[in-house]
C-alpha cells in the first residue's frame, strides 16, 4: 500500500518560491531534464513531502533542498544521505525510476538513497505527493545495462530505470 502526503497551502507556497529561485538560477543551464517552472515545482513538493514524511518518522532530516547553492544530498538524515526523485503521475510508469547517465555520477558522489515520488497535480492548492518507494544509489550500478532513451529527438535523454519491483516501501527506512 502506497503512503502520500498532502501539502498544506503554506508549504504548497514555500515550494513555490523556491522553485521561482532554483528557475532564475538555473534557467540557462542545459540541465539533466527539462528545466521548467513546472519541473522546478514538481521537485520542490517532494522534496517537502519527502522532508516532512522524515521528520515526522524520527530520522532527523536536514532539507539541504532549501538552499539552491547546495550542491550536495537533497535531505540529511541519521540514516545517510537522500536524494529525491518527482515525477508527474501520468510520467510514473515510463518515466519513473529514471537516472539520467550524465547524472549518476554526481547523484553516486552525493547520496546513499533515493526517494522516489510521483504527484498528481502540482499546482492544487493542497498537491498529494504518493511516496512510491526508495532504493539504494548502488543499485543503479547493476541498471547500467538497463538504459533508456527518452524525450523527443532535438532533447533526447540517456536514463537508468529500476523496475517498480526494485522499490522498497518507505516504511522499510526503518529496517537502517
Amino acid at each position: 500500500m502506497l503512503q502520500g502526503l498532502i501539502l498544506d497551502p503554506a508549504t504548497k507556497q514555500a515550494a513555490l518560491e523556491l522553485s521561482e529561485r532554483t528557475l532564475a538560477k538555473y534557467s540557462n543551464v542545459r540541465g539533466h531534464y527539462s528545466n521548467t517552472k513546472s519541473s522546478h515545482l514538481v521537485g520542490h513538493l517532494g522534496e517537502f513531502a519527502a522532508f516532512i514524511w522524515l521528520r515526522d518518522n524520527g530520522f532527523e532530516p536536514v532539507p539541504r533542498f532549501l538552499d539552491p547553492d547546495d550542491k550536495e544530498c537533497d535531505i540529511h538524515t541519521r540514516i545517510g544521505r537522500i536524494e529525491v526523485k518527482t515525477w508527474r503521475d501520468r510520467f510514473w510508469d515510463d518515466l519513473g525510476r529514471c537516472v539520467s547517465v550524465t547524472q549518476y555520477p554526481s547523484i553516486k558522489r552525493k547520496a546513499d538513497f533515493i526517494f522516489w515520488n510521483s504527484i498528481a497535480d502540482p499546482d492544487a492548492e493542497t498537491p498529494q505527493v504518493t511516496f512510491r518507494g526508495w532504493c539504494k544509489v548502488s543499485q543503479f550500478d547493476k541498471a547500467k545495462e538497463v538504459i533508456h532513451t527518452t524525450g523527443f529527438p532535438q532533447r533526447e535523454i540517456r536514463n537508468l530505470q529500476l523496475p517498480q519491483s526494485k522499490l522498497l516501501p518507505v516504511e522499510k527506512l526503518h529496517t537502517l
